[in-house]
C-alpha cells in the first residue's frame, strides 16, 4: 500500500491541475487518513493510505473539475468545518471578512448583550451560526429562497448546537409577514451579474441563484425599500459586495438611504468588498 507522500508525489507529478492545486489534493488525503488539521499531512506523510479505492473515487471526482469541500462535504469557516454539498456556495475568507467587520460592529453597539440579528441569503448557514456562537444571548433569524439549503444550513445548527430560527423566502419579506424586528442585518447576496466573470468550475458545480443577480443591484434594491418593516432603530446593515461595486452602490444609497451613514471597507486583497451601513432613524 503506497504512503501519502508517494501518492501525492506521484499525482502532482502526473497531473498539472493537481499540482495547481496541490492544497486540495492534500485536503483530500487527510480526510481519508482522519487528519483534522493540514498540517499533519507532512508530520503523517509516512504512514500507508488507509483506504485506496476510496481516495481513488475521490480522485477522480477531483481531477474532473469538482470542488474538493464538495466531494469530502466540507468546508471551513472561521475555524469550523461546515457541511457542505452542491445545494449550497462554498464559503469563501471573503466573506469570513464580512462576519468578522459584523462582529465588530455588533460588539461596538449599545446592544450587544442581546441583539436580534437576521442573515438574509443564509445558504449554509454559516453566518448566522457563527454569528450565534459568538454570541449566545442574541435572536439570529436566517433566510433564504431555496428550501434545499435551508435543509444544509439546518444540519449546520444541529451540529454546532445553534438555535437559529430559520425561514423560507424572499430578501426580508418572511420577516415582515412574522412581526420579526431586527438590530442587524447581514447578507452575503447573489451580486455578480457578468457570468464571463465565474470560474468556469464554479459555474458547473455551485448553485447558479445564489452567484447571480439576473437585476444588476436588485437584491440591494429590495432590502433598502423594505427594511424599514423590520428595522429596530438605530439598525446596522452589513453586506457583502463585487470589488467594482463601490460607485454604483453610493448612487444607490443616495437615492434610497440618503440619510444613512455607510462604508465601503476593502479586504484583505485590497478589493472594496465590505458595505456597512447605519441608520438612526
Amino acid at each position: 500500500m503506497p504512503t501519502l507522500f508517494e501518492l501525492y508525489q506521484n499525482i502532482i507529478r502526473e497531473s498539472p491541475f493537481a499540482q495547481a492545486n496541490e492544497v486540495a489534493l492534500r485536503a483530500l488525503l487527510c480526510e481519508i487518513q482522519g487528519l483534522i488539521e493540514m498540517s499533519d499531512f507532512y508530520l503523517k506523510k509516512d504512514e500507508e493510505i488507509k483506504d485506496l479505492p476510496t481516495f481513488l473515487s475521490y480522485l477522480a471526482r477531483f481531477l474532473n473539475g469538482e470542488p474538493y469541500q464538495y466531494i469530502i462535504q466540507k468546508a471551513r469557516f472561521i475555524n469550523r468545518d461546515f457541511f457542505v454539498d452542491n445545494r449550497v456556495l462554498i464559503p469563501r475568507m471573503e466573506t469570513e471578512e464580512v462576519v468578522y467587520k459584523a462582529i465588530e460592529l455588533i460588539r461596538d453597539s449599545n446592544n450587544s448583550s442581546s441583539p436580534s440579528i437576521a442573515d438574509l441569503g443564509s445558504g449554509s448557514g454559516i453566518i448566522a451560526i457563527t454569528l450565534k456562537k459568538t454570541f449566545p444571548h442574541s435572536q439570529v433569524f436566517a433566510s433564504d429562497v431555496s428550501k434545499d439549503a435551508i435543509a444544509v444550513a439546518k444540519i449546520n445548527a444541529e451540529k454546532f448546537g445553534a438555535d437559529i430560527s430559520f425561514f423560507r423566502g424572499d430578501v426580508l419579506e418572511p420577516f415582515i409577514f412574522s412581526g420579526i424586528k431586527l438590530d442587524f442585518l447581514i447578507s452575503n447576496p447573489p451580486y455578480i451579474t457578468n457570468i464571463q466573470e465565474i470560474d468556469s468550475g464554479v459555474i458547473k458545480y455551485e448553485p447558479y441563484s445564489a452567484l447571480v443577480d439576473k437585476d444588476e443591484l436588485g437584491f440591494y434594491k429590495k432590502v433598502f425599500s423594505m427594511y424599514k418593516a423590520v428595522a429596530k432603530y438605530p439598525f446596522t446593515m452589513i453586506f457583502e459586495i463585487g470589488h467594482d461595486m463601490k460607485d454604483k452602490i453610493a448612487t444607490l444609497l443616495g437615492t434610497m438611504i440618503p440619510l444613512a451613514k455607510w462604508e465601503i471597507i476593502k479586504d484583505i486583497n485590497g478589493q472594496e468588498r465590505i458595505l456597512s451601513i447605519y441608520i438612526e432613524k
